[in-house]
């Protein structure tokens, strides 16, 4: 009875996902509130788009995998509309399957209500590669230093600004075309049994090449990392940051303001690095997501901005 119950709670979930529906239309009837996925899964390693419509909402956030995401002005809409959106994202490890969503409302009248849903994440499609470490740098293998690093970036990637910087400019990948790894790479360093995942895309450029800012946004680290060398964390708003690791220069401080396609740094080959690239990666509330992919889908999400596309 109990794997009849579930099976039927995964076939129930199914039907409620929503793809490009209007913002009347909820599986909530009964909530003051709709939510809406703008998508029918979300891949391991990329995001999506949740749509808030509804009167006098105050303000709202989601919970999804263990991470809070807030809700902010839906910047496709008309000044008279006051939908939101939520820009969600899926860990490259997430495993295949439906996961909660839990959405919480609070109400201009001081009323609030929590709206429970479910999101299907699917298969991230990821490539393996062997590399080759020299040994001064293989005690940067070692799982603790991997995980020291990951958890103190997880902290810095989880904080949230209003403002939508990003906005402004749009992103732009460092170069089109030629990189040497992509994200979510399965690799083995060395001929050893140990798996390690690529949080970015990998650009090979001479040391000394400029680096520039993929968005407006505020520097929102600078400093020196174990694995990712001399590092460079930009705030663009919204729960989005990109960073830039190897560096053999950095040149803004923590605070500053920076424009698109303003140098920041320059390439090198510092930390856990085989030789001078641009490690590039971009972070969604929290997490490390692919970079091909879901900078295309902010684009086309400011695009949509700058038509004055409507949807009141």
């Amino acid at each position: 009875m109990a794997k009849f119950l579930s099976g039927l709670y995964l076939f129930l979930a199914a039907l409620l996902i929503i793809r490009g529906a209007p913002a009347n239309a909820s599986p909530q009837t009964e909530s003051r509130a709709s939510v809406v996925q703008e998508f029918e899964w979300i891949r391991q390693g990329q995001v999506g788009i949740l749509h808030l419509s509804g009167e006098e909402i105050q303000w709202a956030y989601a919970k999804f995998m263990r991470q809070t995401f807030l809700f902010f002005p839906d910047p496709r809409c008309s000044e008279k509309c006051t939908d939101q959106i939520a820009v969600l994202s899926a860990p490259m490890t997430t495993t295949l399957e439906f996961h909660p969503l839990t959405v919480k409302v609070y109400y201009e009248d001081g009323s609030d209500e929590t709206i429970e849903d479910s999101i299907r994440v699917a298969y991230g499609e990821f490539g393996e590669e062997e590399l080759i470490l020299p040994a001064d740098l293989v005690p940067l293998l070692e799982p603790e230093v991997t995980d020291r690093e990951n958890a103190f970036l997880r902290s810095l990637l989880s904080n949230f600004r209003p403002e939508q910087d990003w906005m402004n400019s749009g992103f732009k990948l460092p170069r089109e075309g030629y990189y040497v790894s992509i994200y979510g790479t399965w690799r083995t360093f060395n001929g050893g049994s140990r798996w390690y995942r690529h949080s970015g895309v990998d650009y090979p450029m001479p040391t000394g090449t400029p680096i520039q800012a993929a968005a407006d946004g505020r520097v929102a680290y600078v400093g020196t990392l174990a694995i990712r060398g001399n590092y460079i964390v930009i705030d663009h708003g919204w729960g989005i940051f990109t960073g830039y690791a190897h560096a053999s220069e950095i040149v803004v401080e923590v605070g500053d303001v920076v424009l698109q396609n303003e140098i920041i740094g320059a390439v090198g080959n510092t930390g856990r690095s085989t030789g001078p690239h641009l490690h590039f990666e971009i972070g969604v509330g929290g997490v490390w997501v692919n970079p091909l992919v879901v900078i295309p889908l902010f684009n086309q999400i400011r695009m949509e901005q700058s038509n004055g596309s409507e949807q009141d």
